[in-house]
């Protein structure tokens, strides 16, 4: 097998290693490709069609690229092939585990399987995959990378290769660096992107990712981005509508496609992706799940009735607000006077963060200047004053499946919010 440096529309040709095309090309790689990166983005911005399988192999180049740097600039680290080599699988293979429309799908598992999660998902196919395909690196190495897509240490390897991929220190990492520049591309944001930037600045300093003192700027810009997306595209409400009626419709069809019975098996598992929605669109799946389906194609979508931002300050608001969904139906459809049925209703419960904790996320990284081989953290006093009030922010969504319902179930939100203080 060769290497291969297949065309990008966001860094233009791509450097993957040779070890990596027996994972590409097999049906569990492949499967990607009918995997929306932005699950049911691409109803709101129509540019938004591209895919899990685009994502990781931008993943794996951007891996590839900063274990290159590493090894050239810091060659008193004496980087071992095999930490390449298992930093490089993870990123290709770190969303493998995702069900249909992305993270979409992890509500309907939830209904199975409160526990259920892609990245371990991903981590049970790759293990699948080293026996059944007798992929060709030692088993350790792959080991190593199912650890790295879980952000956890392995065995020998240095804690820091643990971190280039999912990063649960900082909140800095290339999995993020990449679905940032690949999703602004593909919606109605610029499509600048700092990653390579990023990247040439970081060094290991004593034991530990670090980025230039003089690169501050740059990382507060990445984590702006990223609540900026959550708000105005990921977490956008038809996104949330869609969300809610894909939810419903695997619901419905549930006992023609065992999706519950293949969440914890690797070969079964692989046999969804999107192209359901048009199985299930062709009445292979029950007239419930086919009528939302048909709703979905034609555009035919939940409605809003309201949205709440709970203030950071009023404890209260956020402990209601965090209620399991159906309690929240029933306050709603209680304060309807019996016009409008819980069975009508969908809430959905959203958090946004800027950075990891209630601080700001500059605080958590690593800094070197090119004068000190020391790690240095920055104090307040060196963070611009322009800066959030706060770094979690709790909303909720309220949704009506009838249309003929809207004006009555408002209303009703309405009172909600006036009676338990959800403002």
């Amino acid at each position: 097998m060769k290497a291969h440096s297949p065309q990008d529309e966001v860094y233009g040709p791509l450097s993957i290693p040779a070890y990596c095309w027996p994972i590409i090309d097999t049906p569990e790689f492949q499967r990607m490709r009918h995997i929306p990166q932005l699950g049911t983005t691409s109803w709101i911005y129509p540019a938004a069609t591209h895919s899990r399988f685009e994502h990781s192999l931008g993943v794996a180049h951007l891996a590839q690229q900063f274990m290159t740097h590493l090894k050239i600039n810091q060659p008193e680290l004496n980087i071992k092939e095999e930490w390449e080599h298992a930093v490089v699988i993870a990123g290709l293979c770190h969303d493998i585990g995702h069900g249909p429309w992305s993270h979409c799908f992890e509500a309907v598992a939830h209904l199975f399987d409160p526990t259920w999660d892609h990245e371990d998902n991903s981590v049970r196919i790759l293990e699948n995959m080293i026996d059944k395909y007798k992929l060709p690196l030692p088993r350790y190495i792959y080991e190593a990378a199912c650890n790295f897509i879980r952000g956890e240490p392995y065995e020998n390897f240095p804690v820091w290769t643990s971190q280039i991929i999912a990063n649960h220190v900082t909140d800095i990492d290339l999995d993020k660096l990449d679905y940032l520049a690949r999703d602004m591309n593909r919606t109605f944001l610029s499509a600048r992107s700092d990653t390579e930037r990023l990247i040439f600045n970081c060094r290991i300093t004593q034991g530990e990712l670090t980025y230039r003192k003089s690169e501050t700027t740059t990382i507060e810009r990445m984590f702006f981005n990223r609540i900026d997306m959550h708000r105005r595209v990921y977490q956008h409400r038809v996104n949330q509508a869609l969300s809610l009626m894909i939810t419903d419709m695997l619901k419905e069809a549930e006992p023609h496609l065992g999706i519950s019975t293949s969440l914890n098996d690797p070969n079964e598992f692989i046999k969804f992706d999107c192209r359901l929605l048009y199985l299930i669109e062709r009445g292979n799946c029950g007239k419930e799940a086919q009528k939302i389906a048909n709703d979905i194609i034609t555009r035919k979508f939940y409605k809003c009735i309201g949205e709440i931002k709970v203030h950071p300050t009023n404890k209260d608001g956020i402990q209601y607000s965090q209620r399991p969904s159906n309690s929240i139906e029933e306050d709603i459809a209680e304060y309807s006077n019996g016009a409008v049925k819980a069975e009508s209703l969908r809430v959905c419960k959203l958090n946004f963060r800027y950075g990891l904790d209630n601080e700001h996320p500059l605080l958590k990284v690593g800094f070197y200047t090119n004068d000190s081989n020391n790690m240095i953290k920055l104090d307040k006093s060196e963070i611009s004053c322009i800066i959030p009030a706060y770094f979690k922010e709790t909303a909720m969504m309220a949704f009506v499946t009838d249309p003929s319902l809207i004006g009555v179930a408002k209303k009703a939100f309405e009172a909600l919010k006036d009676a338990k203080g959800l403002v």
